[in-house]
């Protein structure tokens, strides 16, 4: 299992250094999410000379803006206009096709509950809205890989794999990213859950990404680095290889070379633990 890390993008970031602290903690490719309200296709274009220069693979573009609320800025303040800008540009980092964003809420935060996102109507409403995403850049080889979220339309397997057959060329798959579908109330039985979000979602899997997770002293998720929470990872690792051995597994939730080092180590010993 060859592992990447998300390099993140924000207004403020030097381009080459992130991409070098990347390199310097061992990675050569991952996930480019960009966090610039606004950007021009200038800046897309500095991003991709800075992950050549760097010799870092880009292997998908996160613009995390809500597809069901997409000239709003999302908790990532990007909306359809940043989302569009990158997807006809991203082509300059190395050829990507990958482009990550939410898989929608009617909900106005991220983490909001909203009972609507659960209607049939707003899931024919999400088909309608990703349609219309295709639109705008028919023509250009993009792939869409929504990221589902315990309070929003794609909340579980079920659902990833519902939307993912609407598009049967594949131009739409969904992010294995199991602590996201987690809930507090079944927290004595997340590693069981992970194994089965696992197997069950994979027909629909485009990209995974590993952190870890834990209950919060309120009651809430808690997202940590890979091996700082509550899951069993050798378990997790073992059904992710079995289940989706042929697609990119990137780092999140960490920051900065140190955090990125020390993933990366915990990951590699628990594969080799596990025979993996």
């Amino acid at each position: 299992m060859d592992i990447g890390v998300t390099v993140m993008i924000h207004d403020d970031t030097d381009f080459a250094q992130a991409f070098a602290e990347a390199r310097d903690a061992g990675f050569s490719h991952g996930q480019v999410t960009i966090f610039v309200p606004g950007i021009t296709a200038d800046e897309v274009r500095e991003i991709a000379l800075a992950a050549h220069t760097a010799k870092f693979h880009v292997d998908a573009v996160g613009c995390y803006m809500n597809p069901l609320r997409p000239d709003e800025p999302s908790p990532q303040e990007t909306t359809r206009m940043d989302w569009k800008t990158v997807a006809e540009n991203m082509g300059m980092l190395n050829g990507v096709e990958r482009i990550v964003c939410w898989s929608g809420t009617l909900g106005k935060t991220l983490g909001t509950p909203n009972l609507l996102n659960q209607e049939n109507s707003t899931f024919n409403n999400l088909y309608i809205a990703l349609s219309g995403l295709f639109e705008q850049v028919r023509g250009l080889p993009i792939q869409i890989v929504l990221e589902p979220y315990s309070a929003h339309v794609l909340s579980d397997a079920a659902s990833c794999v519902r939307m993912a057959k609407k598009f049967p060329s594949g131009a739409l798959k969904v992010v294995l990213d199991a602590p996201n579908i987690l809930s507090v109330k079944e927290f004595t039985q997340w590693d069981a859950r992970v194994e089965e979000f696992v197997r069950q979602v994979t027909p629909a899997v485009g990209l995974v990404h590993l952190k870890d997770v834990s209950r919060g002293d309120g009651g809430h998720r808690v997202f940590l680095p890979p091996g700082q929470g509550a899951l069993d990872y050798g378990r997790y690792l073992r059904a992710v290889a079995q289940h989706a051995p042929d697609v990119p597994v990137i780092l999140e939730n960490v920051r900065g070379g140190d955090e990125m080092r020390a993933a990366r180590e915990f990951i590699e010993s628990t594969l080799k633990e596990h025979g993996l």
